[in-house]
């Protein structure tokens, strides 16, 4: 065990004796006054004796660990990357800067801090003076450390960091037609950005919470599975918090948030599943044909409002100033996307986002991570309402599963409903139905702007004025098991489904993806093969196996039929597919490293749309979704044409072969082979799959980020559904926190994985570390009690002290609290 004390020059007031344990000196007490105990794998346990300080432990932690990327937010939220970066391609930073001050992330991050009680104020302004003292401290060794913008942070930066997290699912990915919304005959170009896909919005999970009836230990089970970016703002940092007496929590968190978001306590264990369900409403407005900012609303023009913006851009050594006029409707900014008509005469959108101020989301995680049993989890989100894009999936310790999408939702009227899922049944203008039928081919929420009848309906209860109020969201409490993968509430529990809510929270008796039929596959499954055994109680082990059993849903439901057509039809024209079948015949129907055929599955799935895989026949399925066993269909391998020639089966498959040989791989190559990340320059193969697959490990390539740094690179793909590149297959998001957990007669007990490790740092040890133990499916315990913590190997302990808004001065009202 290695001991060190950390004296900050702004933070003085301990010093060492000579074994290496401190004592106080004369000096008066400082506000501050947490221990982090490092261990393997770089997690800090902090361990205080009050929430402020535990929090200030846990911000020097996080800065320490991963501090350039959340001072790369905050030049964001503040409008200054133009200033710092340039332009950025394309006037990428002009934009950025542009939205960011148009929407003013900082005066809402103000007024959330403002909102807050004392209590999270505390936890706030620790966790800021933590940050800003390691930044301060002797040694602070980060990979930004020698820019300008690498600065000290306020309470007013931090909570702005909240209020943009929280609209993640909404308004967040709408920035770019935000940014660049002009009038008609504008000279500024529309935003050249891709349309945005709500359908699939790039962000998943998945998670399970077990109860009595289905653990062998007759308590609660959690499985945490997200899968989020592995570079950027929204990865994942773990850490312990301990306040004895009041709290003890350990658990993984995004980048600079304050306590945790996923994890577990002596009582309740959680994980999060981004929700299917609506967090916004666009609205179509009706322009004046004299005058495109005016807008039509119950039988009157309205006009719209503007806000001149002014931004710094640094270009060759010079910085020049930049204006640009923003515009915006009684419900929010306008917006103008191109595929759906952009900003004309007729017509444009605008847009209402649930999250525009959720200044309740840390009160909500803080709540939680102290609750001492079920009941007072449940209490957490009746009381906050703040969780923000996410279902929750609990279980107790002593048995009991939850699920819940308590998610802000509009709470519309049946009228408004109708009118959007049938404009015209509902009489809509035809120019504003058109505008609507566009807006739901990207899987988003479009009303008629132009009558108060579907304005947002205030109900008692709710957070805000015109959101779902927490009595009437779709809940499910059971003794068996819950479990979401990003599909909607209905089949929470197949036994069980949830019915007769809003669409806005998610359709129900719908097809679900192959992934989440998996999922309920792995759960319901009882026998001497299934995941559970033949008593259908999971063990600690049994879990495990189950969520990297790297199963697919579609192999097992099709695999066998595609081999015998393609035994049946080698030939498909001059293509030989002798290969394919060979490989396919031959294949486990896992998605293992040295599983020979996966990737030949992977490719001819890429030859489908993900509409017919989930649920369209008669191209892939002979028997298509069906409500009354929406688990097991569909199903079964449509049939063959008469002319082999006009069979998409074979098609595809002999396409797949084309397209693996395109990047110097044959039906037989392995994941080893062709699914990778780089890690500090080390290349480390990656298990897993994509959704069309149907795994639980899911496992891709995206740009889900922000942050300024180069996204992983890769090759042009020569596959975009599979993401096959020239070079194979390139990981950077998917599965990132995954955790098992049990609770015994003895308390928790975790193991898990963040598989891109703790640190943003390449030259970090612990950059690589887990990626590596995720490769290998080697499980690494999670060390949660006092014993296991101080007898880890490689044990180091931090004490760290500090002032109340040492850095602060510039924050005036960050005195109070």
């Amino acid at each position: 065990m290695n001991v060190r004390t950390l004296g900050l020059a702004m933070l003085a007031g301990l010093t060492l004796t000579a074994c290496g344990e401190s004592e106080k000196n004369d000096e008066p007490a400082h506000d501050y006054n947490a221990e982090i105990r490092w261990t393997s794998y770089g997690i800090p346990h902090i361990i205080a004796d009050d929430i402020p300080s535990a929090a200030f432990g846990q911000g020097y932690a996080f800065a320490k660990l991963n501090g350039c990327i959340l001072a790369d937010q905050v030049v964001k939220l503040r409008g200054e990357r133009a200033a710092y970066f340039g332009p950025g391609d394309d006037d990428a930073n002009v934009d950025s800067d542009f939205v960011h001050r148009s929407l003013e992330f900082m005066e809402k991050g103000q007024d959330a801090w403002d909102a807050q009680p004392e209590n999270i104020k505390g936890l706030v302004q620790g966790y800021v003076d933590g940050y800003n003292a390691y930044l301060a401290a002797d040694g602070a060794s980060l990979p930004c450390g020698a820019e300008p913008w690498l600065q000290p942070i306020t309470t007013q930066d931090l909570m702005a960091h909240y209020v943009e997290i929280a609209t993640l699912a909404g308004v967040r990915q709408l920035h770019p037609f935000i940014a660049r919304a002009q009038p008609p005959g504008s000279e500024l170009a529309p935003s050249s950005a891709p349309t945005p896909d709500f359908h699939e919005p790039g962000i998943g999970s998945n998670g399970w919470g077990i109860g009595a009836e289905r653990s062998a230990t007759g308590r609660g089970m959690v499985f945490a599975n997200p899968h989020f970016p592995w570079e950027g703002e929204l990865k994942l940092y773990e850490s312990q918090l301990t306040v004895p007496g009041e709290m003890n929590v350990y658990g993984a968190s995004l980048m600079g948030v304050a306590g945790v978001l996923i994890g577990f306590n002596e009582a309740v264990g959680w994980t999060h599943t981004v929700s299917a369900g609506q967090r916004m409403t666009m609205y179509v407005l009706d322009l004046d044909p004299s005058d495109p900012t005016r807008y039509a609303y119950d039988g009157q023009m309205r006009d719209m409002t503007s806000k001149d913006i002014t931004i710094d851009v640094t270009e060759n050594g010079q910085t020049t100033q930049r204006s640009r006029t923003m515009w915006f409707s009684k419900w929010g900014p306008i917006l103008s996307i191109g595929d759906l008509g952009g900003w004309n005469t007729d017509f444009t959108l605008t847009v209402r986002d649930a999250n525009e101020l959720n200044a309740t989301l840390i009160a909500q995680f803080h709540d939680m991570n102290r609750a001492d049993s079920m009941d007072a989890f449940q209490q957490a989100h009746a009381d906050n309402q703040g969780i923000p894009w996410v279902n929750t999936m609990s279980a107790s310790a002593d048995g009991t599963a939850w699920y819940a999408d308590t998610t802000p939702t509009p709470n519309l009227s049946q009228a408004a409903i109708d009118a959007w899922l049938d404009p015209e049944a509902a009489g809509t203008d035809p120019t504003i139905a058109f505008a609507i039928n566009g807006v739901k081919t990207i899987g988003a929420v479009a009303l008629d702007g132009s009558t108060s009848a579907n304005e947002w309906v205030v109900a008692e209860g709710a957070r805000d004025p015109g959101l779902v109020p927490f009595s009437e969201v779709p809940q499910l409490e059971r003794r068996d098991f819950i479990y979401n993968a990003n599909d909607s509430h209905w089949l929470t529990n197949p036994d069980a489904p949830l019915t007769g809510y809003s669409p806005m929270h998610g359709f129900e008796e719908t097809a679900r993806t192959p992934r989440t039929r998996m999922n309920a596959t792995l759960l319901t499954e009882v026998s001497e093969d299934g995941a559970s055994g033949a008593d259908g109680l999971f063990t600690f082990e049994e879990l495990q196996g189950a969520v990297l059993s790297n199963r697919g849903m579609v192999a097992e439901l099709l695999r066998d039929d595609v081999v015998a057509r393609c035994e049946a039809n080698p030939m498909y024209g001059e293509a030989d597919l002798s290969s394919a079948c060979a490989a396919l015949a031959g294949w486990n129907l896992r998605l293992d490293l040295d599983a020979p055929g996966a990737l030949m599955w992977r490719e001819f799935l890429g030859d489908f749309s993900s509409d017919g895989i989930m649920s369209e026949g008669p191209t892939l399925w002979a028997n298509d979704f069906d409500v009354a066993d929406p688990v097991g269909t569909p199903n079964t391998l449509s049939e063959a044409p008469e002319d082999p020639a006009e069979d998409r089966i074979l098609e595809a498959l002999a396409g797949a072969i084309v397209r693996l040989q395109q990047a110097n791989l044959t039906p037989s190559s392995t994941l080893r082979e062709a699914q990778y990340t780089i890690r500090a320059g080390n290349r480390i193969p990656i298990h897993g799959g994509g959704r069309r697959e149907g795994t639980t490990n899911l496992i891709q390539y995206s740009t889900l980020k922000s942050t300024m740094e180069p996204n992983l690179p890769r090759p042009e793909e020569i596959n975009p559904p599979t993401d096959l590149t020239p070079e194979g297959y390139v990981v950077n998001y998917g599965t990132s926190f995954i955790m098992t957990l049990e609770y015994t007669d003895e308390g928790p007990h975790a193991q898990a994985f963040l598989t891109y490790g703790q640190s943003d740092d390449p030259a970090n040890p612990w950059h690589t570390d887990q990626t590596q133990l995720f490769s290998d499916k080697a499980w690494r315990d999670i060390l949660f009690t006092e014993d296991a913590i101080l007898a880890d190997p490689n044990l180091e302990i931090e004490e760290v002290v500090g002032d109340r808004g040492g850095a602060m001065e510039e924050n005036a009202s960050d005195t109070d609290g």
